[in-house]
């Protein structure tokens, strides 16, 4: 997922002059450049961003089932204690 980023890479970017006021009032306050600024806003979006998307979601019935079958799981089958023999004979 990382990508070897050359220093000399940039990032050109329009703004409005409300969003341009507001970041360099809040990167004075952290004592931040405006490039290091900016890569640390985009990187915090993107993380929650990416966060976000790669939750697992349920609706309600499929919460029920997944855990149902979490408290009271099926009973193995054959071929599921022939396989765990097997393994435990692997292992020793």
């Amino acid at each position: 997922m990382a990508n070897a980023a050359d220093k000399g890479d940039t990032l050109k970017v329009r703004m409005d002059a409300v969003t341009l006021s507001m970041m360099d009032t809040a990167r004075a306050y952290l004592k931040l450049d405006k490039s290091k600024f900016i890569r640390e806003s985009v990187r915090e979006k993107a993380e929650a961003v990416i966060a976000e998307h790669q939750k697992t979601r349920f609706s309600a019935e499929d919460w029920t089932a997944f855990f149902g079958a979490l408290d009271a799981p099926a009973a193995p089958t054959p071929r599921m204690t022939k396989a765990a023999q097997k393994f435990r004979e692997i292992q020793g």
